[in-house]
């Protein structure tokens, strides 16, 4: 009889205690869930290291230096599989190239360093009050399909070359913020 009322004092605990826990957890899912917003709304700017070159993302971006070694500023959504990455060409050491001539050189380096590749042709636009060229790269690199948004800047002495992608089958739903993270693109001088 005493083990049957300890069992039974046990349970009446155990009821305020599991209601108590699950409306915990409703608020830890709850703010998890305003704390993710807040992160999607929020625009961050990242700076390169020496704070020249800036661009302005989500929350979720950070600035990495894992993508490669020659870009400026490189930043990443990895949760998303997005990535964006900067280089810059000074004019002198490109051989006076225009700015179609040095965004077709990177273009079809990019080309042909994918397989099954190919590209949108390539249209003008305004980043950072420049004359810019930009086109999306497509094909298969290192096994993945691949969708490569590449801007060409020209932004006086120097090209900037902003390259953001993501996978081919996210392309669709994240394009839009990869032209938003390139078009926002901002040189300090």
């Amino acid at each position: 009889m005493q083990v049957a009322l300890a069992a039974l004092i046990v349970a009446y605990i155990q009821i305020p205690l599991g209601v108590f826990g699950g409306v915990m957890l409703v608020d830890m899912i709850r703010s998890e869930r305003v704390r993710l917003h807040e992160l999607a709304v929020e625009k961050k700017e990242i700076a390169s290291d020496d704070g020249k070159l800036k661009v302005t993302t989500s929350g979720f971006w950070v600035k990495t230096l894992a993508l490669n070694k020659e870009a400026r500023l490189q930043v990443a959504n990895k949760s998303q599989d997005m990535y964006l990455m900067v280089f810059t060409d000074a004019k002198s050491a490109v051989g006076g190239m225009t700015l179609e001539q040095r965004h077709q050189t990177a273009r079809d380096r990019k080309l042909q360093s994918m397989q099954n590749a190919s590209a949108t042709q390539a249209i003008s636009l305004t980043v950072d009050g420049h004359a810019a060229l930009q086109d999306e790269v497509s094909g298969t690199q290192q096994g993945t399909n691949l969708v490569f948004l590449h801007t060409t800047v020209d932004d006086g002495d120097y090209f900037q070359q902003i390259v953001a992608w993501t996978t081919k089958s996210r392309w669709p739903k994240q394009n839009q913020e990869l032209r938003e993270a390139t078009s926002s693109f901002h040189v300090e001088r």
